[in-house]
């Protein structure tokens, strides 16, 4: 099936109007001040998240999931950038499975990496782990981490001391070094916002069923050659209703009524964050979601075969981890 995960209304999405940022302001300094007031906001919930369940034992374990459409490309105005599963792509997912024991100032994590498989072998409960690893680390006074040692090897667990920089698996964005220090990364990167304020784009917290709920969205948007722009609107966009034939700016608009330039954009990185706590403000669930957006040239429709620019997911990254408290 063509492009099975996509059109399902992102082209719509990005190129009219992205989904309403934050609840609608009258003037763009109003829409701004409240989002940033509403980071705050949340940045001051996780912070009270975070420091309420460092003080607790804990163990968590969750698998995190990394699909992409392998082979697709951005293409030109002759040629076409995302192609079908009898070219050769289609749909791939990776994963890995940690596990993580916090013990007062100590963090020990496991990793297995199991095989990329496509999307026709994904349910099948036999796909081989191909590698497994663990760390400990030990938090000194001013959150700090330092890896102790590092065991990698078989999937079995009879692994041997081994470098982090020696080891090159990876599952999305994240190599095995990575995964192996990634709950102590997040954990750290949330427990203080305020360096990212620029980059959220949706910040709620609140009351809900017997449990505080925090959640903070962002969005990177990346030039032709792959960096990433400052913001995820351009500044000055924020001053026009139409984008100039021709021009370099890569948004205008703000609100609900952003809207892109894919003429200037490679591609977007959209992040979502979602934490549970009790009313105490112990951690019930951390959530991670990442969507990979890119910008391809493809045919306007089975009628008509020039091509034109979309935008559409071409991958994500997830994991949900519930925390179980080591009562004393």
């Amino acid at each position: 099936m063509k492009r099975k995960l996509v059109f399902l209304a992102i082209v719509v999405v990005l190129l009219v109007s992205v989904t309403a940022l934050a609840a609608c302001s009258s003037t763009m300094e109003e829409f701004y001040a409240e989002l940033k007031s509403s980071a705050e906001e949340v940045n001051a919930d996780l912070k009270a998240v975070m420091e309420e369940t460092a003080k607790y034992d804990y163990n968590t374990s969750f698998e995190i999931t990394h699909n992409y459409y392998n082979g697709a490309a951005r293409g030109d105005t002759e040629t076409p950038g995302w192609k079908d599963g009898d070219d050769g792509c289609t749909w791939m997912y990776e994963d890995a499975y940690l596990s993580v024991e916090k013990r007062g100032d100590v963090i020990t994590t496991t990793a297995t990496i199991y095989l990329p498989v496509n999307e026709d072998t994904y349910n099948n409960d036999d796909i081989p782990p191909v590698a497994y690893a663990s760390a400990k680390g030990s938090v000194d006074a001013g959150g700090n981490l330092t890896v102790e040692w590092v065991k990698y090897g078989a999937a079995d667990g009879d692994g041997a001391a081994a470098n982090l920089s020696d080891i090159t698996l990876t599952v999305g964005n994240y190599d095995l070094a990575a995964l192996l220090t990634l709950w102590y990364d997040m954990i750290t990167d949330y427990s203080d916002i305020s360096d990212s304020y620029d980059d959220i784009t949706a910040a709620t917290s609140g009351f809900k069923i017997y449990q505080d709920i925090a959640q903070v969205a962002y969005r990177y948007v990346y030039d032709l050659d792959g960096n990433r722009y400052p913001s995820w609107h351009d500044p000055e966009g924020d001053k026009v209703t139409s984008l100039p034939e021709g021009g370099t700016m890569f948004s205008y608009g703000y609100d609900a009524d952003i809207a892109y330039n894919l003429e200037v954009i490679s591609a977007m990185r959209q992040e979502r964050v979602s934490i549970t706590s009790t009313t105490k403000n112990r951690m019930k669930s951390f959530e991670f979601f990442v969507e990979d957006i890119m910008v391809y040239y493809d045919e306007i429709s089975v009628m008509n075969d020039n091509l034109m620019l979309y935008a559409d997911v071409y991958g994500n990254t997830d994991f949900v981890a519930n925390i179980e408290i080591v009562e004393e």
